[in-house]
């Protein structure tokens, strides 16, 4: 069916495949964190800063195949399929070609980069030898988000957890054994973790590949007919995607420079434990993360639908959704401290960065409460298409993050605790500025 409505029922039936599929997927920053964690410090601070700084090119992909999500979404609220594989050539064509110079920037300049930002030999050594293998992944990567947006788009979702479980499977494996050197392979080390992921990668792309053509989407919806570059729909996209890639980036550059502060000001044992920060809300918010794609293909849905009432009631329904998925990570961590931080650092580190980490986890709770539904308000200013407004939200937040955490970390008593409440401030004016603008739309959401 390619209209879509707000039940409960419907924000469920997109948003599980999405879930276990996203769950799968992060699940490769995790374990690569975890088996290079089990390394040492080093490693550790390395593997967090060079994910960061990988997740700068991965989500200016994932950016841009929101608005190729949005798009065809909205062709499918209008019963214009043919619009969807138009939609997706075009996406195909012109993602490929972006991510393919992005590696080769990389591939040049990334020791140049990395020395910029840190300033600890070892640490920026341990970077650039992981990158060297990551980067191999980002094509493939590029490739699989056009698929993630082509399946959430139509609410066709269950490829998309099939593949991401392959991925994952295959990632643990191999990341066991090329930074061990077990099961016959060798020991790369942190390169080998880069390499695993990279490899599983390539494997997931090919998955959905296959499943296309099995499930015959290629016919129902006319995809890899390349019948022309249309630089009308070109520049649609564009218009819609690059709004969201700067959104990203400004998102995603914003953290990057928090952890960089971080070691330059703090130190290393810090940077160690906002490492398994990170990783422990990109574990926990996936449900979060899950459904505020959910929210772009309902919202937008219900859009092509004119169907105002219910774009309302979908962004309350999945909020609440969302804040339930939050209380109950909350909780997971509460109850299991010592595990949820222990699997990330191996035994000789422990004495030095457990306590720490354990000391400030009220206020990651907080993280997850606040993120769980101002997320999906904000991305329902993305769904029903002001994205230049979004645009304007995401620069005005990040202008603050910076600004609070610049002035923490340039006073006496800073420490890990007060420089994390940066991230509240983040989602509270994330929040507030989102509900201005529905406020002004006349689009009452709460």
């Amino acid at each position: 069916m390619a209209q879509l409505n707000a039940s409960y029922k419907e924000i469920f039936r997109i948003s599980l495949p999405l879930i276990l599929g996203n769950l799968a997927w992060t699940c490769n920053g995790l374990f690569d964190t975890v088996f290079v964690g089990n390394l040492g410090k080093v490693e550790l601070d390395a593997i967090g800063f060079a994910s960061v700084f990988y997740s700068v090119l991965f989500m200016m992909g994932f950016s841009f195949t929101r608005g190729t999500q949005i798009l065809i979404a909205r062709s499918m609220g209008e019963l214009n399929r043919k619009q969807v594989g138009n939609i997706f050539d075009n996406t195909l064509i012109s993602l490929t070609l972006v991510s393919l110079m992005l590696f080769v920037f990389i591939r040049v300049f990334s020791n140049e980069i990395l020395s910029y930002m840190l300033h600890t030999p070892e640490i920026i050594a341990k970077c650039e030898e992981f990158l060297n293998y990551r980067i191999w992944g980002l094509v493939p990567s590029f490739i699989t988000f056009i698929f993630i947006a082509f399946y959430s788009g139509i609410g066709k979702t269950e490829i998309l957890a099939t593949s991401v479980a392959i991925m994952t499977v295959l990632n643990i494996t191999l990341n066991y054994g090329l930074v061990y050197g077990k099961l016959g392979l060798p020991e790369i080390g942190i390169g080998g973790s880069g390499m695993a992921t990279s490899i599983s990668e390539t494997v997931a792309v090919a998955v959905l590949f296959a499943g296309t053509f099995i499930k015959n989407r290629r016919n129902d919806f006319s995809l890899f007919k390349f019948l022309k570059f249309d630089w009308k729909l070109q520049f649609q996209m564009l218009r819609v995607s690059v709004p969201l890639m700067l959104q990203a980036l400004f998102a995603v550059g914003g953290w990057l420079l928090f952890f960089a502060k971080i070691e330059v000001v703090l130190g290393p044992d810090p940077l160690a434990v906002s490492t398994i920060y990170r990783q422990l809300i990109l574990f926990f918010t996936i449900p979060t993360w899950s459904l505020g794609s959910t929210a772009n293909t309902l919202v937008s849905n219900l859009m092509g639908q004119k169907d105002i009432a219910g774009v309302k009631l979908a962004i309350r329904r999945i909020s609440l959704v969302s804040f339930g998925f939050a209380l109950f990570s909350c909780f997971v961590i509460f109850l299991l401290p010592d595990f949820c931080i222990g699997i990330f650092i191996n035994q000789f580190d422990s004495a030095d960065i457990l306590p720490m980490a354990k000391s400030a986890l009220p206020v990651i709770f907080l993280v997850f409460l606040l993120m769980s539904f101002s997320n999906i308000i904000f991305n329902g200013v993305i769904s029903v298409g002001d994205i230049f407004v979004a645009l304007g939200i995401e620069v005005i937040v990040v202008i603050l993050y910076i600004t609070y955490f610049m002035f923490i970390l340039n006073q006496p008593w800073a420490n890990i605790w007060w420089v994390w409440t940066a991230e509240w401030l983040y989602w509270i004016a994330m929040f507030s500025l989102s509900l201005m603008y529905f406020k002004f739309r006349k689009l009452e959401v709460v």
